[in-house]
């Protein structure tokens, strides 16, 4: 089959499954910002970055983990999903607790809301309800929780060969790399005679699922381990190069992510230059060069702003983020949204537009409950639970 076959072919299927109910794309939740960002899609590359702390993590997870994972759960007709996840400075512990938080708030709509801090009874005065443990045992929670663990692997690889040789090796056991004869030229290095010779190269991949999405979550690239040789930026060069062969060969979407450079200085308040940006990325810029999006997330509480793009940052205060694209090589840049952000339990909803005035004090309404609960939370969860438990 030529290249032009396979393409037009494959643009037929997507139409095709499009025709009969099916996905090309795991929609976004984020349903106002579709237009900037579709969602997650097989075979592409996606990079998160934000200043340390600010929730580059927690949205990489609600994003390519979370919406992912239980879209998969609640869809299992349209696509399957193997999340390979290299949690650099987490464990699979700590990973669980925090989908546990998210999965207590979302199933709930928002009725109980406890932090990973607290499911471990981290405050020695209020050790964990014995309701929270029964409701995380019931079936509609540990269906979820199991189908979380069985379509995660865990690695503690953190180099970039450990991670191309796992990564490869999954593909070419779940699908057929096939081949094709080229043409090489050999030059003998003491006579400088060339020869010309055929081999067998790497043509395309089928994959035995093609309903199958393999996402690759590296958390984070500053903290990869080098290679034999290399310092630290041209080992994640290396290892980006390697997430391009995987992305392109075998149809992985790699997500990673990646801290912005320290700059806390007058100058960049005075330039407005606050915001994330491809210039200021930590460690190395080639990354960006590589991926297919780049998402930035900026707080401007940190930074003491008292409003920005029209919000009243003095309320929401750090229960607010702005998600911005900074590189969509398929589609337009620089699209912007604000987003509620609730740490607690690892959530992100879009906010309403800041001219929408009704809307944003809606919010106001939900931030005053939430941080007002804060010394009886546990208690309170308890009866909820108890509530939530009767209507399930």
């Amino acid at each position: 089959m030529s290249l032009r076959e396979r393409v037009i072919n494959n643009l037929n299927a997507r139409r095709d499954k499009l025709l009969h109910g099916e996905i090309n794309s795991i929609p976004s939740p984020l349903t106002r910002f579709r237009d900037d960002f579709v969602g997650v899609e097989q075979g592409k590359y996606y990079l998160i970055t934000s200043v340390t702390k600010g929730g580059k993590s927690q949205f990489g997870s609600f994003m390519f983990i979370y919406n992912t994972l239980l879209y998969a759960y609640n869809h299992p007709e349209q696509l399957t999903v193997k999340i390979f996840y290299y949690p650099l400075e987490e464990t699979p512990d700590n990973i669980m607790e925090r989908f546990m938080s998210y999965l207590l708030y979302s199933m709930s709509e928002g009725k109980i809301r406890i932090s990973p801090k607290d499911l471990r009874s981290t405050d020695n005065d209020h050790p964990l309800s014995e309701e929270v443990l029964n409701l995380l045992e019931c079936d509609d929670y540990t269906d979820i929780l199991n189908f979380f663990e069985s379509h995660i692997i865990f690695s503690s690889s953190t180099n970039a060969t450990g991670v191309w040789k796992e990564c490869k090796r999954y593909a070419e056991e779940n699908g057929t790399v096939h081949t094709k004869t080229v043409k090489v030229t050999d030059v003998d290095e003491f006579t400088g005679e060339k020869t010309i010779k055929e081999v067998e190269g790497f043509d395309y991949y089928e994959p035995n699922d093609p309903k199958e999405y393999r996402i690759i979550f590296y958390d984070h690239i500053g903290l990869t381990s080098t290679e034999r040789g290399m310092d630290l930026r041209q080992s994640i060069n290396k290892l980006s190069e390697y997430f391009v062969i995987l992305r392109n060969r075998y149809g992985f979407s790699p997500v990673v992510i990646q801290q912005q450079a320290f700059f806390e200085n007058m100058d960049a308040f005075k330039m407005d230059k606050l915001k994330p940006s491809i210039t200021n990325l930590a460690d190395s810029k080639a990354v960006s060069r590589d991926v297919n999006i780049c998402l930035s997330l900026f707080s401007p509480y940190k930074y003491e702003l008292r409003d920005y793009l029209g919000y009243d940052i003095t309320k929401f205060r750090d229960n607010i983020r702005f998600l911005e694209v900074l590189i969509n090589r398929d589609g337009q840049s620089n699209g912007i949204i604000g987003l509620f952000f609730d740490g607690c339990c690892n959530v992100f909803c879009e906010l309403p537009p800041a001219s929408d005035k009704a809307g944003i004090e809606s919010w106001y309404t939900h931030l005053n409950s939430i941080r007002h609960k804060t010394g009886i939370s546990l208690m309170m969860i308890a009866v909820r639970i108890k509530q939530f438990i009767k209507k399930i």
